[in-house]
């Protein structure tokens, strides 16, 4: 019912801050109790659930962050862990929402600790402090889930390239020294002779690529990305280049925190 009427675009919710109308927040708040009483295996073992959990966070993460950002630490984690599961969903439909949702979110994210120094509206919802220092409380969420989009890229049957392409360019910009940890891990794992290649792969990943998540930065990115998965998938069906799986090695950089 709460996905149906803040994904139906039937109420203009702004209304309801300026006329101090606690509805929406009301609402709101059951759904984070709702959330709470049912377990994170439910939410992806069944299907009419996932769909509806997930379009709803989709939604919640691109109208109403400022009300994502002021959850409970423990609250806000566990809906970035079902993000961070729904990743790997084998429903297309719940995959690309989470990382529409993802994208969202660090996009917030990056635009508040990138603009956290200037003047802001006194009258506009403040983000809590934890939000804020995500990166410093739990670090190994996001660099997880930098994992996670990294390797379904590279390694398996990406359906939905684009879509991970989104969030994947805000993982990198705030995890870069993880991310630089990351690549030199995939790298050493190729053979030799197929080392350079990878490097070279990597470079024009980043090539032209700006410290920000405008659209143009953005678009450059996805293209980019484009180009690196088929060079790396050559690069992996070239004689002597393995099996296109990621080594022990890479696996074990994929849970480094």
């Amino acid at each position: 019912m709460l996905k149906a009427a803040l994904c139906g675009n039937y109420v203009n919710f702004g209304g309801f801050r300026l006329y101090n109308d606690d509805a929406l927040d009301n609402a709101l708040g059951m759904f984070v109790k709702l959330l709470l009483s049912i377990s994170q295996s439910d939410l992806l073992d069944y299907p009419k659930l996932s769909q509806n959990y997930y379009g709803l966070l989709e939604c919640l993460a691109q109208d109403h962050m400022p009300f994502i950002s002021n959850l409970e630490p423990h609250v806000f984690f566990y809906v970035l862990s079902t993000i961070s599961e729904g990743l790997t969903a084998l429903d297309t439909m719940v995959c690309t929402g989470c990382c529409a949702t993802l994208d969202n979110i660090i996009t917030y994210l990056f635009k508040k600790l990138t603009t956290k120094k200037k003047k802001t509206n006194p009258n506009a919802p403040q983000d809590s402090e934890a939000f804020l220092r995500i990166l410093e409380v739990r670090p190994e969420i996001l660099q997880q889930m930098l994992s996670t989009v990294l390797n379904i890229i590279m390694f398996e049957d990406c359906r939905n390239q684009w879509s991970m392409s989104r969030p994947l360019l805000g993982l990198i910009l705030l995890n870069e020294e993880y991310f630089n940890k990351l690549r030199d891990n995939i790298i050493s794992s190729q053979p030799a002779d197929k080392q350079s290649t990878m490097v070279t792969c990597f470079e024009n990943l980043m090539d032209g690529i700006e410290r920000s998540l405008l659209t143009k930065n953005r678009d450059r990115f996805t293209q980019n990305l484009s180009l690196f998965r088929r060079d790396v998938n050559d690069s992996l069906k070239a004689p002597g280049g393995g099996s296109p799986t990621p080594s022990a090695g890479t696996l074990d950089m994929m849970s480094y925190s």
